[in-house]
């Protein structure tokens, strides 16, 4: 019923205002944080969705991509809304962008 750029009209208005405000992507909720302490703790922030979660494999949804974690004896540890912190014996994290 609406074309496409009806659709993006509010993303635009809504990304021209973060840039007037000059309010950071991260800050904003657009792009993911990523905090790593050693290789047995992670912290995502401005994640959607839990695509996938194994003890070997984690795939996290974000605005911009996926989130892979690969390791052993992943577990998460605590989870809400805005972050979630991940434990376990973590040797790879990527970002697969869309």
């Amino acid at each position: 019923m609406y074309g496409k750029a009806f659709l993006e009209k509010p993303r635009k208005v809504r990304e021209n205002l973060l840039t007037k405000m000059e309010i950071p992507e991260d800050l904003a909720g657009r792009e993911p944080i990523i905090t790593i302490a050693g290789s047995t703790n992670a912290v995502i922030e401005n994640y959607r969705s839990i695509l996938s979660y194994t003890s070997e494999k984690m795939v996290i949804l974000t605005c911009c991509g996926k989130i892979c974690i690969t390791g052993k004896n992943l577990e998460i540890f605590t989870y809400d809304p805005m972050e979630m912190e991940i434990r376990g014996f973590i040797s790879c994290i990527f970002l697969e962008r869309r």
